[in-house]
C-alpha cells in the first residue's frame, strides 16, 4: 500500500509541475514558511501558532496531498500506546528474515529459496511505516540493536579472521541504507550506530 501511495504521489506531483509549475512552486514555498514557523514555535513558544479553529494546516495539507508534495512514509495514520519491547520484537522479526534472502548485484536483496517469498522492498517500507506511528524513540531503539548486531557479528569476524563479510551484516547494512533513503534522513543517523569504516567496507561488496 505505501508502494502504491508513493507512485501516485510521484505521479501526482510529476503531473502538478508539467501542469502548473507556478502553483507547484507556491505550495512548496508556503509548506517551507508554515514548517519554519512552526519549528521556530516550539523553539520560542512565544512566537505565533496556528489556532484550534484555524484551518490553514488542514486545507495546506489538503492541497498538498493533491499535488503529491507530501511523503507517505512519514505520515502517521494511526495513535498508538506505549509498548515496551516493541523495538526488540521489530529487531528479533528483521533479523530472522535475513537469513532468508541475499545480495545479488543485479537484483538486489533477493530470495534464497523459492520458498521463502520474502520481498524486501515491502519488508522494509512495512517496518518503517510501523515504526513511524510510535514513538521516535522506538525507532533509535530499534537503530540501536541493528548497529549492536553488526558490530558484534564484524568483531566476531574480526577475531576469527573471517575476510568476507557475512550475509546477515550485508542484509542488515542494506536494511539501514534502504531505511534512511526512503525516510530521506541524513546519514549520520545511520552511522551514529554503525562505524563508517563498516560502511565503506560493505560498499565494496556492492
Amino acid at each position: 500500500m505505501q508502494i502504491l501511495r508513493q507512485q501516485i504521489a510521484n505521479e501526482l506531483n510529476y503531473s502538478c509541475k508539467f501542469d502548473s509549475k507556478h502553483l507547484a512552486a507556491a505550495l512548496e514555498n508556503l509548506n517551507k514558511s508554515l514548517l519554519a514557523d512552526i519549528e521556530a514555535h516550539y523553539q520560542d513558544p512565544s512566537l505565533p501558532y496556528p489556532k484550534e479553529d484555524n484551518n490553514l494546516l488542514y486545507e495546506i495539507t489538503a492541497s498538498l496531498e493533491a499535488a503529491g508534495i507530501h511523503n507517505p512514509l512519514n505520515k502517521i495514520y494511526i495513535t498508538t500506546k506505549r509498548l515496551p519491547y516493541f523495538p526488540i520484537v521489530n529487531f528479533l522479526f528483521i533479523i530472522a528474515q535475513l537469513p532468508k534472502l541475499q545480495y545479488s548485484k543485479n537484483q538486489g536483496m533477493t530470495c534464497r529459496k523459492a520458498t521463502d517469498p520474502v520481498d524486501w522492498s515491502p519488508l522494509v517500507l512495512g517496518l518503517l511505516t510501523l515504526l513511524k506511528q510510535f514513538h521516535s524513540r522506538y525507532t533509535e531503539q530499534f537503530l540501536a540493536l541493528i548497529g549492536q548486531f553488526i558490530r558484534s557479528v564484524m568483531e566476531q569476524c574480526t577475531s576469527q579472521k573471517i575476510p568476507d563479510m557475512p550475509s546477515d551484516v550485508v542484509g542488515a547494512l542494506m536494511f539501514l541504507e534502504d531505511y534512511v533513503r526512503y525516510t530521506k534522513l541524513p546519514r549520520k543517523v545511520a552511522e551514529a550506530h554503525v562505524p563508517s569504516f563498516i560502511f565503506d567496507e560493505f560498499r565494496t561488496v556492492l
